[in-house]
């Protein structure tokens, strides 16, 4: 089943954050997203194979410190919705 991550990292002296939905995360997966995400050529970044590779060519797009985790606490706006829909108290008034 699918599960979301955060993907933090650094372009062009920027923190960015993007949020992206995987079966499974890891670090050469997480740059690989990163570079995608920053506008990266599919072909080219999805044949790198080393994260040395990829580290190296990010480096080229002023792309740095990559990390990701697990985005427990992030929810879908109608995930939210139904969420507090749950706890609403309705009460009738005759």
């Amino acid at each position: 089943m699918p599960g979301k991550y955060e993907i933090h990292y650094v372009r062009n002296g920027h923190k960015e954050v993007a949020v992206v939905q995987r079966d499974a995360m890891d670090s050469l997966t997480a740059w690989k997203e990163a570079m995608l995400l920053t506008g990266g050529c599919a072909g080219a970044v999805l044949g790198l194979q080393c994260l040395s590779q990829v580290i190296a060519s990010a480096d080229a797009r002023g792309l740095s410190k990559v990390r990701w985790n697990k985005a427990t606490h992030t929810m879908a706006w109608c995930e939210r919705s139904w969420e507090q829909r749950a706890r609403l108290k309705v009460r009738f008034v005759e």
